[in-house]
């Protein structure tokens, strides 16, 4: 017996899939729609956006070294991320405006915002005076970082032996310059208490390049100013062999 018409277009209009299929595909492209119409809306600050993929490469100039972005990371969500991403980016662009890009390296990690001078811009070979490019970064980083809770300087060398009636190792003349830093910012308008502040000298004792090379020295030979947050750990007390010690 023949199949009749109204039979063979039932069988061929039944639906693949559920009912509740199409109602739930509408709902999920008007929610993309409704995204989509946020994002286009939205306002993209370039400088934001650059400094953001710049964490990607762990790379803000010849003193910056990778893995800042775990640091970035460590930071979401605590109080003051707003605050220093804020502090961050003017302390970044003053130095940018100032010419000193190559000389000083500024990164906002998971401890507070840390800038780091090569040694030949902010003293001289076997001094602890600092020099005056130094001096007005220094200055106007410790105007901008007005959620730091803490000051944290570390003074750094290379592994050339030194031996004055002053300094008669690396370790002191780090520890000096480290000491000078504290005492300059100690002096500038807003300072913090000064049991906030810490000065530690390590010598050559944490190079960041091989000594080997010319380069390499160079950039061992630095300050790091770590601007700490107040829900972050102060650093640790670092005690070298006693062979280490002249």
């Amino acid at each position: 017996m023949a199949e009749s018409p109204l039979a063979a277009f039932a069988e061929e209009e039944e639906p693949s899939s559920p009912f509740w299929m199409a109602t739930f595909s509408d709902m999920m492209t008007l929610l993309l729609t409704f995204f989509v119409m946020l994002v286009a809306m939205s306002t993209v600050e370039v400088k934001k956006f650059e400094e953001a993929m710049s964490y990607f490469t762990g790379k803000r100039g010849v003193m910056s070294e990778p893995g800042v972005m775990p640091g970035v990371m460590g930071i979401v969500g605590k109080q003051d991320v707003r605050e220093q991403a804020r502090e961050f980016e003017e302390i970044a662009r003053e130095v940018q405006a100032r010419g000193l890009a190559e000389a000083v390296d500024v990164d906002l990690t998971e401890r507070g915002v840390r800038v780091t001078f090569v040694d030949s811009v902010a003293f001289a070979p076997g001094s602890v005076a600092l020099e005056s490019p130094a001096r007005e970064v220094l200055r106007d980083v410790a105007a901008m970082a007005t959620a730091a809770a803490a000051v944290e300087v570390e003074g750094h060398t290379d592994d050339v032996p030194i031996s004055t009636s002053a300094y008669p190792s690396n370790w002191e003349l780090s520890a000096a310059r480290a000491a000078a830093v504290v005492r300059f910012l100690l002096d500038q308008p807003g300072a913090l208490a000064p049991e906030h502040y810490m000065a530690a000298g390590y010598g050559e004792f944490q190079p960041r390049a091989p000594n080997d090379i010319p380069e390499g020295r160079a950039r061992n030979r630095r300050i790091t100013v770590l601007f700490r947050t107040a829900d972050a750990e102060p650093a640790s007390a670092t005690v070298f062999p006693p062979t280490h010690v002249r």
